[in-house]
């Protein structure tokens, strides 16, 4: 009764007050009541933290975040637990909870248990959790030599808060930590770097790798994507990489081309030996593709190209994407790029997908903007069809800006996708880069970005839209807006992969910073 009443008075809008407080904390453990009171609210302090944060006010957040402080600081393991969802349910809601709950997320950490309990939001948290570091180091480093999942997951956490700290811990365990190399592999910091250099860390990836029949799962790709996240500090590691390139040809070459780009002469020119034979022997796409980058060798990759247009295979969007970044230099594949657009017209996503690449390529390959628009008007027309087809749409939209003024008669079709926030954005970039400049109202097509990341339909392409429409096009109510958007408290990215929300939504608030400083500056004479 005591807890339906604080819901019913949280649903009601009624003040916080001390007496709630009081009785909030009197009913922990709160979670043995949820089946009898309200099956949508399975965790009730986390709830009750959700409505807090939900209503904005600075006040509300401070009792929020106190009511986690004193679960978290309970003597009862129960208690403790409940404190540590709420606190991960605060940190995905707000962007003031991680630098406020840090400190206080180590009072928890009493026992192994605990510590691999509150490991995931650690890493979520990155480098705003390296006041935490030194609880989960003890465990990271623990029997470096044995499988062991807990000190797995404590160092693929510590990999992400305390990098230089961690990276020693996984050199010792490499091969026995699969956990920790991918967060070491998929590593990206708030400037999108990728995990810093460590020398010990080189050392053990190249005794892995000079054993690549031993290599398990994903290790071939998080091996070499580290050595390709280092560039030339990771040259030392070239010999291996060439030595397994017919073991996994596609992970190691595009590492070689990364490593040996601006290295000595001589190791340069034994990566180059190796791509080659690889090229030409088994054909392999990203062994020419690395080949091209290295030694300006175009042939091998335009052979592999027509073959993998030719033949209809998976790899056909992939090979559209490759002719495009060549542009008029693979001009000899123009007729495998027609021939492979769908003749079935085939509205599954894939299908678009792939259309969609291969209006890109011949775009930048041939410049025939009557064939593209025919191909991109065909997939716009085929999208409608096709309920799971929102992101074509974008997909199409963002080839179409890329037209420019030859991508006009597209534009009926542009207009149409302003209404859905997953496409506004793209729609208006698109429309932005086609349209008459005196005929645009970017007044409303501002609007209608900024509904799409207020929504967090797409974020980040309303950022691009709202750059394409430059300074002047917010009214002060849209600058308001976008305010919010980069100062306000509560998270913009609310959904999507759990480990790369909030990297993703502070990403978000410094782009969206940046906006409002370029549209408030002051003019220039």
């Amino acid at each position: 009764m005591r807890l339906a009443a604080v819901f019913a008075s949280l649903d009601a809008g009624a003040p916080w007050t001390e007496p709630l407080h009081t009785t909030m904390l009197s009913l922990l453990p709160a979670n043995v009541l949820r089946s009898d009171l309200d099956p949508e609210r399975d965790e009730p302090l986390a709830a009750v933290v959700e409505a807090l944060l939900g209503r904005g006010v600075r006040m509300e957040r401070k009792v929020a975040f106190a009511l986690i402080d004193a679960a978290l600081h309970d003597r009862r393991a129960e208690v403790r637990a409940e404190g540590l969802w709420a606190a991960d349910r605060a940190c995905m809601l707000s962007r003031s909870a991680p630098r406020r709950l840090a400190w206080n997320l180590r009072a928890a950490a009493v026992d192994e248990e605990s510590v691999i309990a509150m490991s995931s939001l650690l890493g979520r948290l990155g480098s705003v959790a390296a006041p935490a570091a030194d609880i989960l180091a003890p465990l990271a480093g623990r029997n470096p030599a044995q499988d062991d999942d807990h000190a797995d997951r404590a160092l693929a956490a510590l990999l992400l808060v305390a990098p230089a700290q961690a990276a020693p811990l996984l050199a010792a365990g490499l091969g026995r930590r699969p956990r920790a190399l991918g967060a070491a592999a998929g590593f990206r910091n708030a400037e999108g770097s990728a995990f810093p250099y460590s020398g010990e860390l080189l050392d053990a990836v190249r005794h892995r790798l000079a054993q690549p029949e031993a290599l398990n799962g994903n290790e071939p790709w998080q091996l070499t994507n580290l050595l390709a996240g280092w560039g030339a500090q990771a040259a030392p590691a070239l010999p291996e990489l060439c030595a397994a390139l017919p073991h996994f040809p596609g992970q190691a070459a595009r590492a070689i081309a990364s490593l040996a780009a601006d290295c000595a002469p001589s190791d340069r020119a034994r990566a180059v030996t190796s791509l080659r034979a690889m090229a030409a022997e088994q054909e392999v796409l990203p062994a020419a593709k690395a080949l091209l980058d290295l030694d300006g060798e175009i042939a091998p990759l335009l052979h592999c190209l027509e073959q993998d247009l030719r033949r209809g295979t998976d790899r056909v969007r992939e090979a559209a994407t490759m002719a495009a970044a060549l542009g008029p230099r693979a001009a000899g594949l123009a007729p495998a790029l027609r021939e492979a657009v769908d003749a079935a017209n085939a509205d599954t996503t894939p299908a678009l997908d792939t259309d969609i690449a291969l209006a890109e390529a011949l775009w930048h390959v041939t410049g025939d903007a009557d064939g593209v628009v025919a191909v991109l008007d065909s997939v716009f027309a085929r999208a409608e069809r096709n309920p799971w087809s929102r992101w074509s749409v974008v997909r199409a939209a963002r080839t179409t800006a890329l037209l420019g003024p030859a991508g006009r008669p597209l534009a009926t079709r542009l207009e149409a996708a302003l209404g859905d926030p997953v496409q506004a954005p793209a729609a208006v970039l698109a429309l932005t880069a086609v349209g008459e400049a005196a005929s645009l109202d970017r007044t409303s097509l501002a609007d209608a970005a900024l509904r799409s990341a207020e929504s967090d339909a797409d974020p980040a392409g309303a950022c691009d839209a709202l750059e394409a429409l430059g300074p002047t096009a917010l009214t002060s109510d849209q600058l308001r807006r976008l305010a919010d958007l980069a100062d306000g408290d509560a998270r913009v990215i609310r959904s999507g992969i759990e480990d790369r929300v909030i990297r993703q939504d502070e990403a978000l608030r410094n782009r969206a910073r940046a906006l409002l400083a370029a549209c408030t500056a002051p003019a220039v004479p």
